[in-house]
Order: structure tokens, then C-alpha cells, then sequence
């Protein structure tokens, strides 16, 4: 299976070697400061709230490179199916050991084929994943986006929180949209540095309340900022897809058949 040497490409240690530093320091700053971490944690978990009203109770959904399978845990624990797929072993093997609830099962992929019939599959989340797909020599965006139109029913929503981008969030627009999805939502969740997460990340925040406040940092980013505001540095943010309710089932094929 391909990991960052042909897909996925990531700079820093290795997905392989990040799963095995456990914990958030596998799926977000190598190495970085626990608090800094929580925090991002925290703008995530609102991301994953938010995901929640378009995957219904008890609904199939895939964990669209599940890392270590926090968000698995997440879904799970709010009465969703879980499928997470992963391209780096190591990362699978870490998830598998966190969760072990009935509703989930975890799989290994190539990254771009999905093991799924067509139209069978009620929601997809990707949390930090696909900006690798995309911004990488080889990208496999478009092909992702493809794939994700084919199983996912009529009305399904694919809901992607992406972290640390640079460049306008329309960049990642056009390979979901020729695949055929509608956009539905684009929302900024975190911007690195701003005066929200400043006041709301202070040293005087005890580490135990850092996610939650971190949560409402994304509560106010999400209802107040324009997505389209021109204001550089990094920002997080998060997109909303939806395949059309009437979509034809066949109109995307599985590559290769």
C-alpha cells in the first residue's frame, strides 16, 4: 500500500513514524506542545460536531484516513457506523487498539478506492487528509472526489475539516465540484494567530479547559468570519459537500471497471 513516498506526501517525520508517537502528536504537530495540540484538538471537535448534522443517528459513515481513529472514537460514540480507512499501516494498527466498539472496523487503502458499493455509504469525514492529495507533486484530488461521489447515496454530504491552508479555500472547490457535488458550506474555524485564539488559548486558561475553549473559538470563527476575506497566514477551515439528491447512482464508476 502507498504511504507519503507516493501519495499523501507529507514534510517532517513520516506518517509511520508519527504513529508511533501517539496520541495527537500522531495526527497533528509532531512533537509539538501538548496545549497547542488540545487546542487544535478542540477546533476539530467542533468541526466534527457541526459533520453530525448531516450524518444521522445510526448512519454508515466512512472515516476518511482515520489516523490513530479519534474521530472514529467520536462518531461511535454518537451512535454512527464507522468505517476508517488509512494508507499507513503503522497509523491503522494504533486505531484498531482505540477503538474496539462493534460500530467501527477499519480497512487499509491505496487512498483513492473506496471498499464500497456504489451508493451505499450515508456520509464521508476527512479531517487534515486531503490537502495531501492536493498540494503534493502527484495530486489525487480529483480522483478522491470521484470516488467519493460513487458510494456515497443520493443527498449524502461529504464533510471536510482542513487544516492549515494558505491559499484561498476556493482552491479546494473545483475537483468535488466536477465530480459532481454541490458546495454547501465553506466556514473558517481557526485562524493561527488571531486575536480570538490569542484571548482564548491564554496561559491563564487551565490545560483542562483549552479544548472547550478552543470549541468556542471555532463557534465564533464559524458564525463571524467571511471565508472569502482576504487576510493572509494560516487558517483552518471547514467544507461541506453534498451529492445531489438526484444523482444518478451509475454516473460515477468505480475507476478501472
Amino acid at each position: 500500500m502507498p504511504d507519503e513516498k507516493a501519495l499523501f506526501q507529507t514534510t517532517g517525520p513520516s506518517w509511520s513514524e508519527r504513529a508511533a508517537l501517539g496520541g495527537l502528536n500522531a495526527v497533528l504537530a509532531p512533537r509539538g506542545l501538548a496545549r497547542g495540540n488540545l487546542f487544535l484538538h478542540g477546533v476539530n471537535i467542533f468541526g466534527a460536531k457541526r459533520a453530525l448534522k448531516h450524518f444521522p443517528r445510526g448512519s454508515a459513515i466512512i472515516d476518511f484516513g482515520c489516523g490513530t481513529g479519534r474521530f472514529t472514537n467520536f462518531f461511535v460514540s454518537h451512535q454512527r457506523r464507522v468505517l476508517g480507512t488509512e494508507v499507513t499501516l503503522e497509523m491503522l494498527d494504533q486505531a484498531k487498539k482505540e477503538c474496539t466498539e462493534g460500530l467501527c472496523e477499519f480497512v487499509l487503502t491505496d487512498g483513492v478506492l473506496l471498499p464500497s458499493a456504489p451508493a451505499s455509504v450515508d456520509g464521508i469525514w476527512c479531517c487534515g487528509v486531503l490537502r495531501y492529495s492536493l498540494f503534493v507533486s502527484n495530486p489525487a484530488y480529483s480522483e478522491i472526489a470521484k470516488e467519493m461521489y460513487r458510494v456515497l447515496r443520493p443527498g449524502a454530504h461529504v464533510v471536510n475539516c482542513e487544516m492549515y491552508v494558505e491559499v484561498p479555500p476556493t482552491i479546494f472547490l473545483q475537483g468535488f465540484e466536477d465530480a459532481g457535488f454541490e458546495t454547501r458550506n465553506i466556514s473558517v474555524l481557526h485562524r493561527y494567530g488571531g486575536r480570538v485564539e490569542r484571548m482564548l488559548s491564554h496561559r491563564l486558561i487551565p490545560d483542562r479547559w483549552i479544548t472547550r475553549a478552543a470549541s468556542l473559538s471555532a463557534l465564533v470563527r464559524y458564525s463571524l468570519d467571511n471565508p472569502r476575506r482576504p487576510v493572509g497566514g494560516l487558517r483552518d477551515y471547514l467544507f461541506v459537500w453534498r451529492k445531489p439528491v438526484h444523482a444518478h447512482v451509475d454516473r460515477i464508476k468505480k475507476p478501472g471497471v
